[in-house]
């Protein structure tokens, strides 16, 4: 078995509205989508252990394909068999091509129709990664979903380069499906379409990977520099596009509204890192909008983060707490706001999931989306 996709609801009630709620099936267990995925880039959530994740309610992570390939290395995964004996990690692992992250290299690497050639940056080494080799890092880590590697590009690139780069994407795209199928291990595999804000370009890549055996389908490059207005009309135009019958995959993204907006387009899967990273900065997400837990307004608090909040820090400790910590600078402020933000994360995919099924997505994709403004 590699995935299934179980499509049980669509609402499409409201002009516009094209939210699913499914279950993906995975040989670690079923994941209900929408879903998002909490970013363990090097084995790790960020100031989280995996207990926390999953006491959130997250079944599914994503790992780094690029810096898992440095550190710890193939031959880690290979000893321990497989990236979830060695986190003891029980959910499900997506693990990212190593695109992105050859995109954020800059002048650092040497992209050909090979791969992505680069020094390590921890020991200088070389390597090269290709499309061959990333599913080959992939089949080694042990993860149920893998990426395609792409060729990701900024979007303000003009209509020329973007085109030879998602040319590009197509043919790594079908060296990639070769190596998966040249040695299986029960993996699925994600094709990502790429062609940055150009409509024809979009069209084109996802009509040009629809064609091929991939098990679902990442709408990349959009998280590197677009508008939300774009990202958002990108989204719309490439959803519906793609087969109703595979998962939806939105790289990158996002804040809770970025997920709300895209949810209400037809995607089902998300990942980002600004749940932790923005809950190191002491701010926490909530249903009234994003707080600043550092503002001396919260010392005198007693009140949890939020209320109404099940997770475990907003049922023991108060605001007034967490923003002494945070201010103190001790990591057990920023873990706390992390296991809030994180377990707010979960609880939105939760509502989603039940305001679609339930057929009443639009008006509670527009009353949260009235008091999430600015998150």
């Amino acid at each position: 078995m590699t995935i299934r996709f179980e499509l049980l609801a669509t609402d499409e009630s409201a002009a516009g509205c094209r939210a699913r709620a499914g279950v993906l099936h995975t040989r670690r267990g079923p994941v209900a989508t929408p879903t998002f995925m909490p970013v363990a880039t090097h084995g790790a959530v960020r100031t989280l252990d995996l207990d926390d994740v999953a006491d959130s309610g997250a079944g599914i992570i994503l790992g780094n394909t690029f810096h898992l390939m440095l550190r710890p290395g193939t031959e880690v995964f290979d000893r321990f068999g497989g990236i979830h004996r060695l986190l003891r990690w029980p959910g499900a692992v997506l693990t990212d091509s190593g695109g992105f992250q050859i995109f954020s290299l800059e002048s650092e690497r040497q992209v050909t129709e090979e791969g992505a050639a680069f020094r390590s940056q921890y020991d200088n080494h070389k390597h090269l990664l290709s499309p061959e080799r990333s599913v080959s890092v992939q089949r080694s880590i042990g993860a149920e979903i893998m990426m395609a590697l792409d060729v990701c590009v900024d979007s303000r690139t003009d209509e020329a380069g973007t085109r030879e780069a998602m040319e590009r994407t197509h043919r790594w795209a079908l060296r990639s499906l070769a190596e998966k199928e040249r040695a299986p291990a029960g993996q699925a595999l994600f094709g990502i379409v790429q062609g940055g804000v150009h409509e024809g370009l979009r069209r084109q890549s996802a009509a040009f990977l629809t064609a091929h055996g991939f098990d679902g389908f990442a709408i990349g490059g959009l998280a590197v520099g677009e508008s939300r207005a774009e990202r958002q009309d990108m989204t719309e135009l490439v959803a519906p596009l793609l087969p109703p019958d595979r998962p939806r995959y939105l790289m990158g993204v996002g804040t809770p509204v970025d997920l709300l907006e895209a949810v209400r387009r037809g995607v089902d899967m998300f990942d980002c890192i600004l749940p932790t990273k923005m809950a190191q900065q002491g701010y926490a997400y909530t249903f009234g909008g994003l707080v600043r837990l550092t503002k001396q307004v919260h010392r005198f608090d007693d009140g949890p983060i939020e209320e109404g909040c099940a997770c475990p820090v907003c049922r023991t400790h108060a605001r007034g707490y967490v923003h002494h910590l945070l201010k103190a600078r001790q990591i057990q402020g920023a873990k706390m706001v992390a296991v809030h933000n994180t377990h707010h994360y979960q609880a939105l995919m939760r509502r989603m999931r039940a305001a679609i099924v339930e057929g009443r997505f639009d008006p509670f994709y527009r009353s949260t989306l009235a008091t999430l403004s600015g998150s």
